[in-house]
């Protein structure tokens, strides 16, 4: 409890250096991971070009986090609904791709991804049985090969 009270007065105090008027909502999942909720009218610029400042913002809470209460401790943080959307969206382009990987027989390499990302499409791709995936590339090259299991 205490973690997520420091959780959410963190959160509150960037919020209002940034002039950011938002609602935070902290809670823990079943593997004691830390999901952070921030609602709130036109927070667009927190979330950035493809989640940018949105995981820039995860890694200095996570930091922070680390800092306090060791490595065990995570958090997950989404504003308006982002996380959610864009892995639905990242499941749609998994889709279509594992689709191109059936019809030409051989693998494809999916476009540079972030780890949230390649996380996401690693997981969806584990519900075929007949395609696998995995990750290839270096730093923001990084991407996210299928192809079909032999």
């Amino acid at each position: 409890m205490e973690k997520q009270k420091e959780l959410k007065n963190l959160i509150e105090e960037i919020l209002k250096h940034i002039n950011a008027q938002a609602t935070v909502i902290v809670e823990e999942d079943p593997e004691k991971i830390s999901i952070v909720t921030i609602d709130g009218n036109d927070l667009s610029y927190l979330i950035g070009y493809r989640g940018e400042s949105l995981d820039g913002l995860q890694t200095i809470v996570n930091l922070a986090l680390y800092r306090k209460f060791g490595p065990e401790t995570k958090a997950v943080v989404d504003i308006n609904g982002y996380r959610k959307q864009r892995q639905e969206k990242v499941e749609q382009i998994a889709k279509s791709f594992i689709d191109r990987v059936r019809f030409l027989g051989k693998e494809v390499a999916m476009p540079p991804m972030n780890p949230f990302e390649r996380k996401t499409v690693h997981t969806f791709v584990g519900t075929y049985d007949d395609i696998t995936s995995e990750s290839a590339g270096e730093g923001p090259y990084r991407h996210v090969v299928l192809k079909p299991k032999k």
